[in-house]
């Protein structure tokens, strides 16, 4: 097995022992479903997937490599993703500053050109 293999390898092992971790963007004790508002994007290694929406970074609080959504308290917060397309290995960055209700979780989706060629826009979607 080559180097770069072994590397693949070892971050996929990673990936599959943390999961999809959720971070917290407030201090304290973890606080109820109900209490926060969950930010959901997609895995920063999503192999084979046409499109994917990463979270960077909420309110300057950068996620890791392992967390892909967050538990913010409700209001008005910056979501700063990527969107990146496979095809055209693009990546573009956007930042959205929308007001966030708790006891929702609200999952990033991308626009795309014709072909899905480019992200023109980032949306915020509630889920339920």
């Amino acid at each position: 097995m080559t180097h770069r293999r072994h590397l693949w390898v070892a971050i996929a092992a990673a990936l599959g022992v943390q999961g999809c971790m959720t971070a917290q963007s407030y201090d304290g004790p973890k606080l109820a479903r109900d209490e926060v508002a969950r930010i959901v994007g997609d895995m920063r290694f999503t192999a084979g997937a046409p499109i994917s929406v990463v979270l960077r970074q909420v309110d300057e609080q950068t996620l890791s490599l392992g967390q892909n959504s967050i538990d913010v308290l409700p209001g008005k917060h910056s979501v700063l993703v990527d969107c990146r397309i496979q095809e055209t290995m693009s990546i573009t960055r956007h930042r959205i500053e929308q007001d966030f209700f708790a006891g929702r979780t609200y999952r990033l989706s991308a626009e795309t050109g014709p072909g899905v060629r480019e992200c023109t826009a980032v949306h915020v979607e509630a889920m339920d």
